[in-house]
């Protein structure tokens, strides 16, 4: 019974491995939007290299911010490993810091894909006038 959590008959295993569940899927869906959005927008590129070349830049630098946000879903994975580790070694100053990093580069990456879509939208914006 000291294996329970509250009253929900789940045993602590079972939250954990929802959360484990969640935080996997939760990094397959940032690589699908930053990986989709830089794949958009290097086609998007394609398409105006030569047409409308002002645009072109801020293109460019969308992508590389999508690139960026992938570069952090990567790391997601690397910290969370450490974390788990240094929990199980009973390490806990270093389980917060790396519970920190991984949940501070997985929240980074989504905010890479909000600022990469301001800055597509924005240099098409400045490109109307």
């Amino acid at each position: 019974m000291a294996d329970k959590e509250g009253n929900s008959g789940l045993l602590a295993s079972d939250f954990t491995e929802q959360r484990n569940d969640a935080l996997r899927e939760g990094v397959k869906g940032l690589f699908l939007i930053n990986g989709g959005g830089a794949v958009a927008m290097l086609a998007f590129l394609q398409a105006i290299w030569k047409d409308q070349p002002q645009l072109a830049k801020p293109v460019i630098e969308c992508i590389s911010i999508f690139a960026f946000g992938l570069f952090l879903a990567g790391l997601v994975q690397f910290f969370r490993y450490h974390a788990s580790f240094n929990f199980q070694s009973g390490r806990s100053r270093a389980f917060r810091v790396y519970r920190c990093l991984y949940l501070g580069v997985a929240y980074s990456s989504l905010v890479a894909f909000f600022v990469s879509t301001l800055v597509v939208i924005a240099g098409a914006w400045c490109s109307l006038r």
